[in-house]
């Protein structure tokens, strides 16, 4: 008698990318056991090191990803299908799990999150208080409008990392504005004065459950780059309205599972504005880094599990963050000539610190997310020991930039 064993088959977890972001989530991918894809345009993206397979294509071809996944699936399943990128990685991985049968966004659905003005449609719909568009055009004659709706921010209908996103105070930047983005589309906010925060959540079997609230600095306006971020967070104790609005987008887009981001303002009447939602992790070290550090839950990980259906733990809503911050490091016009992360990883409290910017590039002003020349995360007994601790840190940096000589005259 024969005995022929049969041969296991093989679960596959696809990662849409491979850049150096996507490695947290392809690591907590190997760690639950999947034989992970990666795909990632660069043949040498630092994410296929740790992928068993990998896709050299486009991530916003879901197309021929697709075509490519069925060739390779000769003997295996895919489980899950996740990025921890945005815009078109978003639409991507909704068309794979679409037609894989995994649950996250209709794929219809998820276009929507590319167009502000469709979404703040949606939210308003649903009774979500957000910031008013005012129905400015490039055809709109600027001179008749009424001064009492500035300051006004522009912000593009598509878009990341605060990029042109810029506060206008007056009829005249107004008209500037609209000239210099002619063919380009904007929508134009009302601004709302007030403290920003963002909220880390995860939605599963389309039920909302909120992880962290994080205060959130920008840079000096008209701009809106972040450069700190802070919990545990002073405004906790809207954690309800926080949850409710999340269940109203998760419904009104029939989300069934995903990370979800939401940032809010709260203005000087302590009344809630929802600026921005998206169904995915979000950046800022967020989900990697503060999340674990503060609260100890593990949300990348959770979410794999919710998208497969193993494993999910809920968040605990009870538990008391350790306070954490994010730091982002700026500096003035001129050419970065030195910087050393070495120094600080001894710092008793640093749990992490990146550098974005090679030695000789460019430096401005942060206007854009773009612009921030490195991070360093740092914990504490108490916020104001974080953030002291994370400035002891950038002064342990040596981090030197050469003034222009357009500036020194």
């Amino acid at each position: 008698m024969f005995n022929f064993r049969k041969k296991k088959s093989l679960n596959f977890f696809v990662s849409i990318g491979a850049g150096v972001n996507q490695i947290p989530l392809i690591v907590e991918a190997k760690k639950a056991n999947f034989q992970v894809i990666g795909v990632d345009i660069n043949a040498a993206a630092p994410g296929f090191y740790h992928c068993d397979l990998k896709i050299q294509e486009s991530i916003e071809d879901f197309e021929n990803i697709y075509i490519k996944l069925r060739e390779l699936l000769v003997d295996g399943k895919i489980s899950a299908v996740m990025t921890k990128s945005y815009g078109n990685a978003i639409i991507t991985t909704s068309f794979l799990c679409e037609k894989f049968g995994l649950p996250f966004i209709p794929f219809e659905e998820s276009k929507k999150f590319l167009n502000k003005k469709i979404t703040k449609k949606i939210y308003t719909e649903q009774n979500i208080p957000v910031p008013e568009i005012l129905p400015i055009t490039q055809k709109t004659k600027t001179a008749s409008l009424n001064d009492k709706i500035f300051p006004v921010i522009a912000k593009p209908q598509t878009g990341h990392a605060k990029i042109d996103v810029k506060l206008l105070y007056s009829k005249d930047e107004l008209s500037s504005f609209i000239s210099l983005h002619q063919g380009e589309d904007f929508i134009y906010e009302r601004f709302i004065e007030g403290h920003e925060i963002i909220c880390a959540g995860l939605i599963h079997q389309q039920k909302y459950y909120n992880i962290m609230i994080s205060d959130k600095k920008t840079s000096p306006l008209p701009y809106f780059a972040d450069i700190l971020h802070s919990t545990p967070s002073i405004y906790s104790h809207m954690v309800e309205q926080i949850v409710e609005t999340g269940q109203k987008i998760a419904e009104a887009f029939n989300i069934q599972t995903s990370p979800m981001i939401m940032e809010f303002v709260i203005d000087n009447n302590n009344k809630l504005y929802l600026l921005e939602a998206v169904p995915e992790f979000g950046g800022e070290f967020i989900p990697d880094i503060m999340i674990p550090s503060s609260t100890g839950y593990n949300h990348i990980r959770n979410s794999i599990n919710a998208a497969t259906g193993i494993n999910f733990r809920e968040p605990n809503r009870k538990i008391l963050n350790t306070p954490v911050v994010v730091k982002y490091i700026t500096g003035e016009n001129g050419t970065l000539t030195s910087c050393n992360t070495d120094t600080v990883k001894k710092i008793d409290g640093i749990i992490f610190s990146r550098i974005f910017k090679d030695i000789g590039s460019n430096i401005s002003p942060p206007a854009s997310n773009h612009d921030r020349i490195g991070v360093i995360v740092a914990k504490g007994k108490t916020l104001e020991d974080a953030i002291q601790t994370a400035e002891f840190a950038e002064s342990k940096m040596n981090i030197r930039i050469r003034k222009d000589e357009t500036d020194e005259n």
